[in-house]
């Protein structure tokens, strides 16, 4: 089915006292492909009568208009709003305090048709627009590329409350979760064609809280289906410090008794008229659909996680836990891995001794050595050993150094970067390779890797509850530092981050020939600037569920005396002391195909555009 240009658009918005609905209203014009095609269905519940004068002039804008002492709540409005429905074909629900992205209007509607469902909706929590970004102009290039998708999940209940907690997790397009089944709406972006709302309306008689899960249920009962994205083209102001809101009082006393009496098992006798639900599902199929039993208040693993289809993902990701190999059909079994090999410890042979011991498939695993040690090896040895380049460096070259001249052996397979004290786990290069598949082609994988005082305590040849889960990454993760709404112990699958770290990297080679090691940096300002580098490069960077590999010597001793902070300041944007000057011929600067403050957005973390300086959110 075409994008038809003249097929339109209706955005609906309920907006109280909001100084920003103009601005929002503009802002979807001005970005929109085709303008003409945009309509506007907007509850003005302000007393202000100029901002009604000046919404009664747009093209193409209907307004009901009530005064501050005739709200009823954002139900209410939004009912009012799904009233004017004419001849749009399709309905963008939003709030009164967003900024558009680029080509919204052409995307969000090539998203819906692809998932060839005529009952699609597209909705999740959309990304947060700071102070700063809502002060620059309405088509600033900040808004020309999309920003991450959503992914909606069950945190658990509110209070004593039937209420059910809602987050959620950013995903983007190379995410296995992204362009799935969910359950949850956000009922401040949600796309859709537009006989959704002539046949699922929001309760008027519902005020505020609960309302999105009531109409998760509506919506189910009648036969509509939620879909998240892996991308978005909208962003919302979660902090608003100048907007005034009504006072609540007693008025969710209604939203309670009416959770309380939809999951009444014994009541038999529910009124569907009352509730407004369909007949092509039932109450019951949307719990086991969304893993909520809300009669004895149970939140399932995979409401938790958001995964609600029961598909290859969730199963792939169980099968690890097994440690079982047969029938496998996930894995190409046509790979081989280069690994790297920084020797700073005269113990490369231990370290290759060990990873081919625990391979799973040996014969595919070949090594590149960089070692400070004069050892003499002769070339039978490096054919058992599967040594494919061994080259030596003096005391003076730093970790960085190293690894950038021997990336220039590799070949065109997966490669995985570490120094010569780690120490591989059973079944690593299989683990690895079924991880990194699941986070597609783009994608690379890493780790802090946990430090034992003891080696010969450890059995190399199995498992043996060797392999540690998140409970290390605690302790390293700089993410968590910023975004502490991240639950690590939840995440099924590999968990999406912006940093790595130089004691393990393993992704496919064509990504550290193209994205190369400055050998400017010392070892932990690499780390650094290497996740930002792959990030704006379009790589995205993930930590496995589980680590199979081990570090027998303090990851401190590979950090040089070699110091560049001019590099790191200019690179990262930070507002230092330091010059932040580059040479002209540097060549190791950040990548072009995501701006830098996405970066720091997915952190969690403002990002002053003006000043080039970090705002740590409270």
């Amino acid at each position: 089915m075409a994008n038809n240009r003249n097929e339109k658009i209706l955005v609906e918005i309920a907006s109280y006292r909001d100084p920003e609905l103009l601005n929002t209203v503009h802002s979807a014009l001005l970005q929109a492909d085709y303008p003409d095609r945009i309509s506007f269905s907007i509850c003005y519940q302000d007393n202000n009568v100029d901002g009604y004068e000046q919404l009664k002039k747009i093209k193409n804008c209907k307004v009901k208009w009530l005064k501050e002492h005739e709200t009823k709540g954002s139900c209410y409005a939004r009912f009012l709003c799904q009233k004017m429905i004419d001849d749009e074909k399709y309905i963008y629900q939003i709030d009164s305090h967003m900024r558009f992205i680029k080509h919204w209007d052409t995307k969000l509607i090539e998203q819906l048709l692809s998932f060839n469902d005529s009952k699609a909706i597209i909705s999740f929590y959309p990304p947060n627009c700071t102070e700063e970004m809502m002060s620059l102009p309405l088509d600033d290039k900040i808004f020309d590329h999309p920003s991450f998708g959503g992914l909606m999940y069950a945190s658990g209940f509110r209070d004593d409350s039937l209420f059910v907690e809602v987050k959620s997790e950013i995903i983007n397009n190379d995410d296995p979760r992204a362009y799935k089944r969910s359950v949850f709406i956000s009922a401040g972006n949600f796309f859709s064609f537009s006989d959704v709302h002539k046949e699922v309306f929001h309760d008027p008689e519902m005020y505020f809280y609960g309302d999105e899960v009531f109409m998760d249920i509506n919506l189910f009962t009648h036969g509509w289906n939620v879909y998240n994205s892996g991308e978005c083209y909208i962003y919302h102001q979660y902090n608003r410090k100048n907007q005034v809101f009504p006072k609540l009082n007693n008025v969710m006393k209604n939203e309670a008794k009416k959770f309380a009496k939809l999951f009444n098992k014994n009541n038999q006798e529910l009124n569907i008229k009352e509730f407004a639900l369909g007949t092509e599902r039932t109450v019951s199929e949307f719990e086991k659909f969304s893993g909520i039993d809300f009669a004895k208040k149970i939140i399932y693993l995979n409401a938790e996680t958001g995964e609600i289809e029961n598909d290859n993902y969730i199963n792939k990701i169980s099968y690890f836990y097994k440690q079982t190999y047969e029938n496998d059909k996930y894995l190409d079994e046509n790979y081989n891995i280069e690994v790297i090999i920084v020797d700073v410890f005269g113990d490369y042979k231990k370290c290759i001794k060990t990873c081919l011991d625990n391979a799973v498939y040996k014969g595919r695993v070949s090594f590149i050595v960089g070692t400070t040690k004069s050892v003499d090896i002769s070339d039978e040895d490096c054919l058992n050993m599967h040594i494919k380049k061994i080259v030596y460096f003096n005391s003076q070259n730093s970790y960085s150094e190293i690894v950038n001249k021997l990336s220039s052996y590799l070949g065109n397979d997966y490669v995985t970067i570490i120094d010569s004290s780690v120490r591989f786990l059973n079944g690593w290069d299989k683990y690895l390779c079924d991880s990194i598949k699941m986070c597609g082609q783009k994608a690379a994988l890493t780790s802090w890797v946990w430090q034992t005082d003891n080696e010969e305590n450890i059995k190399m040849s199995g498992y043996d509850n060797i392999v540690k889960e998140f409970d290390h990454f605690y302790y390293h993760l700089p993410v968590l530092q910023y975004n502490k709404e991240i639950d690590l112990k939840k995440m099924i699958g590999p968990y999406q981050t912006t940093f790595i770290s130089n004691g393990f990297l393993f992704c496919h080679s064509s990504i550290v020939k193209t994205i190369e090691f400055d050998p400017n940096l010392n070892y932990y300002e690499q780390q650094y600037i290497y996740g930002i580098r792959l990030w704006t490069n379009g790589i995205n960077i993930y930590y496995p569920k589980l680590s199979y590999m081990i570090r027998t010597k303090d990851e401190k001793l590979l950090n040089s005396n070699k110091k560049n902070i001019d590099v790191v300041c200019a690179l990262s944007g930070i507002k230092n002391s330091y010059s932040k000057s580059l040479q002209s011929d540097y060549s190791y600067d950040i990548g072009s195909e995501r701006p830098l403050w996405m970066w720091y957005q997915f952190l969690n973390i403002d990002y002053d555009l003006k000043n080039k300086q970090l705002i740590e959110k409270e």
